[in-house]
């Protein structure tokens, strides 16, 4: 029986399968992922209009974020989507720049913000 080529190829392939389901299911192996699309809003606009002031993102409004940890965390990331934001409530009139925060979804542990395409954001308080 073992010395049947078709049968050998069949048993390996059975190995192989069985040890990657349990590869994927029970160790959760670390991954990486990059989530293009990810869009930047504003927070703090209420402290502006006090002053009667508005706030225009000129760039970016978009951005990709890569994101790193265990497998199954990571597509938990991915079917809930990250929340990218910039703070614009200290800012003043004219041009300003500040850093693009990523927020990731509640429940999601052991998932890191690896990159971010652009790590700033410039926009025009008038």
């Amino acid at each position: 029986m073992l010395r049947n080529k078709k049968v050998l190829l069949l048993l390996s392939l059975l190995i192989a399968v069985g040890l990657w389901v349990y590869v994927m299911g029970n160790v959760d192996p670390d991954t990486k992922v990059k989530i293009s699309g990810v869009k930047v809003e504003m927070q703090g606009t209420e402290s502006l209009e006090k002053q009667d002031l508005h706030s225009v993102l000129n760039s970016p409004k978009v951005v990709s974020v890569t994101i790193q940890g265990k497998r199954t965390q990571v597509n938990k990331t991915k079917k809930k989507g990250l929340e990218a934001y910039i703070d614009v409530s200290t800012c003043n009139y004219g041009r300003n720049e500040t850093e693009i925060y990523v927020q990731l979804p509640q429940g999601v542990t052991n998932v890191s913000v690896e990159n971010i395409s652009k790590e700033t954001a410039i926009f025009t308080v008038k």
